[in-house]
């Protein structure tokens, strides 16, 4: 098969905004050389296990162009993502005729750069097509190389310029704006962390911005003249409902996934850090002999997501489909895990309208009447027992198959969160079952009580909060809908109880 090396931008911060073709792309990688900048997520569309390495000194282009070069003609494919646009204010051009010297198949896959994203995600509209004469020229400032433009040129060419410039080099570029004629007064728009929910915009006039604090953000977007007047009420991701909250996913990664996608779609910067990692039985042979047999069984109960990915593994791993099933009913807790059923093309024949053991166990019961029935109950290793409890009560065999089990994340995963929570980084701490509570508790030991009373503690459910406090943590908001949508909402609702001028302040300024 023959190799090829191909440049992707990565796009200036949104993970969503990929492009299709660069999903592709990433999807078939083979091996990987990345910019620092480049967000986390955008990384974790490649396949698990490829190699992957961040581009930084003292890594030349001629390096890395020669590394790219070395796993193309050894027949992979070489991917080299870069922040924003290879070409746009990137450096794909000096990387990728380095790469063509060595002779290799190249592709350019383009990515949405910050003057694209400054229009659409903080209203500042750089070109109209009402414009007689759109007049505007777009400019990069590194540091280091501020005098390198001809801002006697420059600064009075267009009537608006687009600057992407490096955090240390924005103050002296306006006073170069100055110098060479620009007025004092002449609005500017900065925004840092374009596309993402730690955007912030700050509007100003160009004798003001020496004067602002050094930005946190390695870069912004600086725009001067006309269209500095941002428009508005385009401004949609600040007026989303949980723009800027930083909310930690504690969920397992198989599912932490979607929930940030969720939290991501409300405004919101989800933190993902595991509190358990789903693991395989200690002893397999159960859920063998269980999937061998399934169709023996008239009700298969199942009580998580991750219970029906396992279950599920087991049946393809015998090399059978939904048929297995035969004549078995199957209970879902809830959509969650009914969602999970029906990604494999099975439908619950059960969702009860009490997402927790005790409604699962209510109408099961009801469902199977008076007769006497054999029920599979596939679910984590250790778990409440309130299901095959009343089963067993009613006269039912119950066998209780452990599908998987929960264990704790390493140790420096763990100490991580610790520091978000220490620093107060950490807006809400978000728990989707006891275990995430159990295994967070266990693992922070006694400091778990401290840390977590500094931030906004929500649960999925009943059960999850009664956990919770049980082990001495307060719990601020529990889901009325014990859905992952439902906790989302919750929250929404709780911060929009809140004041928010402390935060709309941080993300909005004007010092005008």
């Amino acid at each position: 098969m023959e190799g090829k090396v191909t440049f992707v931008g990565a796009g200036t911060g949104d993970p969503r905004l990929l492009t299709v073709r660069a999903v592709e792309v990433l999807e078939s990688a083979d091996y990987v050389l990345f910019d620092p900048e480049v967000h986390p997520d955008v990384l974790g569309r490649l396949p698990e296990g490829t190699p992957r390495h961040p581009v930084q000194p003292p890594l030349t282009p001629e390096r890395v162009a020669q590394m790219l070069a070395t796993e193309a003609k050894a027949g992979r494919h070489a991917v080299r993502i870069m922040w924003a646009d290879p070409l746009f204010f990137g450096h794909g051009d000096v990387e990728g005729l380095a790469v063509a010297r060595h002779e290799v198949p190249i592709e350019v896959v383009p990515g949405i750069g910050p003057l694209i994203a400054v229009g659409a995600f903080a209203g500042a509209a750089l070109t109209r097509t009402s414009d007689a004469s759109p007049s505007v020229a777009a400019v990069s400032v590194t540091r280091g190389h501020e005098t390198l433009h001809e801002w006697d040129k420059l600064a009075l060419a267009t009537d608006t310029l687009a600057i992407v410039c490096d955090a240390d080099s924005i103050a002296e570029t306006a006073r170069s704006l100055v110098f060479y004629g620009r007025p004092p007064s002449e609005r500017v728009t900065i925004v840092e962390n374009v596309s993402l929910p730690t955007q912030t915009v700050t509007d100003t006039t160009l004798s003001q911005v020496p004067l602002l604090p050094r930005i946190k953000a390695s870069r912004a977007v600086v725009v001067v003249g006309d269209r500095a007047a941002r428009l508005r009420e385009l401004s949609w991701l600040e007026r989303t409902p949980l723009f800027g909250r930083r909310i930690l996913v504690t969920r397992a990664k198989e599912q932490a996934t979607k929930t940030a996608a969720l939290l991501r779609e409300k405004g919101a910067d989800p933190v993902v850090v595991p509190t358990i990692e789903i693991h395989p039985p200690p002893d397999p042979a159960p859920v063998v002999d269980a999937v061998t047999g399934l169709d023996r069984y008239d009700w298969v109960v199942l009580t998580s997501a991750n219970g029906v990915e396992k279950l599920w593994a087991e049946i393809a791993r015998q090399g059978k489909d939904a048929r297995a099933f035969g004549r078995a009913k199957i209970a879902a807790i809830g959509p969650g895990t009914a969602a999970a059923l029906a990604g494999h093309g099975l439908t619950a024949d059960l969702v009860p309208r009490e997402h927790k053991g005790e409604g699962l166990a209510a109408e099961l019961l009801r469902a199977i009447g008076d007769a006497n029935v054999r029920v599979l109950l596939a679910r984590a290793r250790v778990a409440r027992d309130v299901v095959p409890d009343a089963l067993k009560g009613a006269g039912h065999a119950v066998d209780v198959v452990a599908v998987y089990e929960t264990k704790s994340p390493p140790r420096p995963l763990i100490e991580a969160l610790a520091a978000l929570l220490e620093g107060e980084e950490i807006d809400a701490v978000t728990f989707t079952s006891s275990s995430t509570v159990e295994h967070l508790v266990a693992a922070l030991e006694d400091r778990a009580v401290p840390l977590l009373a500094n931030t906004c503690v929500a649960s999925i459910g009943p059960i999850t909060t009664e956990t919770a406090e049980r082990l001495g943590i307060r719990v601020d908001v529990t889901a009325d809908t014990h859905t992952v949508p439902g906790l989302v909402a919750a929250i929404e609702a709780h911060f929009a109880g809140l004041s928010d001028l402390a935060l709309s302040g941080m993300r909005r300024v004007s010092t005008s």
